[in-house]
């Protein structure tokens, strides 16, 4: 007796290392992005709007952390990928 198992290959095989591609359900809420910067001297909470406005925090002592809520826009992973 033959056992034939059908394999799921996923959309990411085959691609280049580094290839960005959401697996999973298709989202359509929006991504929520927020950020929290700090050193010795206080503390920022921000909500932000677009990842772009990080932007400023770059180049600033101390520590900033960026929470995005919804990884499923593609587009915004990767603009903070190449922003940091």
């Amino acid at each position: 007796m033959r056992l034939f198992i059908k394999k799921k290959v996923a959309k990411k095989a085959g691609s280049p290392p580094g290839t960005l591609i959401h697996l999973g359900e298709k989202k359509l809420e929006n991504v929520r992005i927020s950020m929290i910067d700090y050193n010795e001297q206080g503390i920022e909470e921000r909500e932000l709007n677009s990842i772009d406005e990080c932007l400023p925090y770059r180049e600033k002592p101390g520590i900033t952390w960026v929470n995005i809520d919804g990884l499923h826009d593609i587009d915004i992973i990767n603009k903070i990928g190449k922003i940091f």
